[in-house]
């Protein structure tokens, strides 16, 4: 199902959001280049200020402790959802709904533990800034990867998985590229054969499925890996999954008001800040789909 790493899912005194899903890193993103658009110092700063006026960095939020039993009703509706085969449709709602509601206490939570999916999300916005505004070979030059210029659509993504993926615990880096990956096998179902004739539109459905494939991988992680029976059928599973995958990108596409159309005019920040608005407003839409059964 192209969720790689065996667990047993988050323990009930795991954190809403684990210390080690760091905030993403003010480094540039891959794709920029010598004083274009979102190009930061070294520091993460944009060097407007040099230095003047800095405030120190402001102090954590103090996490409250997490219930003992948060995961418990997601995965119990989860498991029920995946042994109907796909056709309880009210219990996927239900899942979903109490995972982002009591598993991480709403959108935002959930959306920080999505951890390198963020980052590989912004990676990848910023490599497709690069192309669109300079060119896939210019792009591949600066980012020193000239062996993939002249490479087909298909296999010059998959080269660019190192580049874009983040490191991160085994789990929630596995997370991140397997999504990836994912997202790139279908890139005929994007009509993409040529990247130099990559549209704005294209990359916002790369994107959305980026996004949808992360958000699959993560429910699998966290509530889903008690979910199947041993005597389910090949035709149940991917009954199930298909439902679920449905089910998930349906929500991204709903909740989706970004413009992608000025990508390679946008800085560092704001293509951040429209991966964590997209993954909140998709699990925040999710949250209220379910209370909607």
């Amino acid at each position: 199902m192209g969720t790689s790493g065996s667990s047993r899912g988050p323990g009930s005194g795991t954190p809403l959001v684990p210390t080690w899903l760091d905030e993403p890193t003010a480094n540039p993103l891959a794709g920029d280049g010598d004083g274009s658009p979102g190009q930061t110092d070294g520091d993460g700063t944009d060097g407007s200020n040099d230095g003047q006026d800095s405030k120190p960095a402001p102090r954590p939020a103090i996490q409250l402790p997490p219930q003992p039993t948060r995961f418990q009703s997601a995965r119990t509706n989860f498991t029920r959802f995946s042994r109907s085969g796909g056709s309880d449709t009210g219990a996927l709602r239900r899942a979903v709904r109490d995972y982002v509601r009591s598993g991480t206490r709403g959108g935002r939570n959930a959306t920080q533990r999505m951890g390198s999916a963020r980052t590989t999300a912004s990676g990848a916005l910023g490599v497709f800034r690069g192309f669109l505004r300079d060119g896939v070979e210019n792009t591949l030059r600066r980012l020193d990867l000239n062996n993939l210029v002249g490479r087909s659509a298909e296999d010059l993504l998959v080269g660019l998985t190192n580049t874009i993926c983040q490191d991160g615990g085994a789990i929630d880096e596995a997370i991140g590229r397997d999504a990836w990956l994912e997202t790139v096998a279908e890139l005929d179902k994007f009509g993409i054969e040529d990247l130099d004739s990559l549209t704005n539109e294209q990359v916002s459905e790369i994107f959305m499925a980026y996004v949808s494939h992360a958000i699959v991988a993560r429910l699998f992680q966290d509530i889903g890996v008690n979910g199947f029976r041993v005597s389910a059928s090949v035709p149940e599973i991917e009954s199930f999954e298909r439902q679920l995958r449905d089910y998930i990108h349906r929500s991204v596409r709903d909740s989706f008001s970004s413009d992608l159309s000025n990508l390679p005019n946008l800085q560092d920040k704001e293509i951040n800040d429209i991966v964590d608005s997209t993954y909140t407003d998709a699990w925040s839409l999710l949250e209220a789909w379910g209370d909607m059964e």
